[in-house]
């Protein structure tokens, strides 16, 4: 009775809560890799690809330090191109 008191029971908790730790690490483990799946699928995409786009130049032009080359121009120079995509 005294070994099923200190012993038995809590091994039992112990080994429950193990499982519900191993439960939730894979859970997060396959929702992680469904993430970076479904993230690899928009990247390829057509969507994907514009708007890859869209924001490199945006950034291109905000960092352009050319006093010359105005930023509406230079998104103006690429539109071709996002319109393509």
């Amino acid at each position: 009775m005294l070994i099923d008191y200190f012993i038995n029971k809590p091994q039992h908790r112990v080994t429950k809560l193990s499982q519900q730790m191993d439960l939730q690490d894979e859970l997060k483990r396959q929702h992680h890799q469904a993430f970076k799946y479904r993230l690899k699928r928009f990247a390829v995409s057509k969507v994907g690809v514009a708007s890859a786009f869209t924001a490199g130049m945006g950034y291109e032009a905000l960092n352009n330090s050319d006093p010359k080359d105005s930023k509406l121009k230079q998104v103006s120079r690429f539109s071709w191109l996002l319109r393509l995509l």
